[in-house]
């Protein structure tokens, strides 16, 4: 069993970073993802990143999922 399948797999679909705000929007992704990160900052993170991916997709994600898979990463 891998440490990997308690962790829950993200709302986007993979982010090709070949505009600014795919970079950007990349970047928030790691930061809400990023088990370093305060669960404040991750939070933060999140929330940008479903902003930048409704904008850029059409697409809603829950900002409180993405900040949680950090969490269960800091957990293991």
């Amino acid at each position: 069993m891998s440490d990997n399948q308690n962790i829950p797999e993200t709302q986007a679909q993979p982010i090709r970073a070949e505009t600014q705000e795919a970079r950007a929007e990349r970047s928030y992704k790691s930061a809400a993802h990023n088990p370093s990160n305060t669960a404040e900052g991750r939070l933060h993170a999140a929330e940008k990143l479903a902003e930048l991916h409704e904008q850029r997709t059409g697409e809603s994600l829950d900002p409180q999922y993405e900040a949680s898979i950090g969490e269960k990463k800091q957990q293991q």
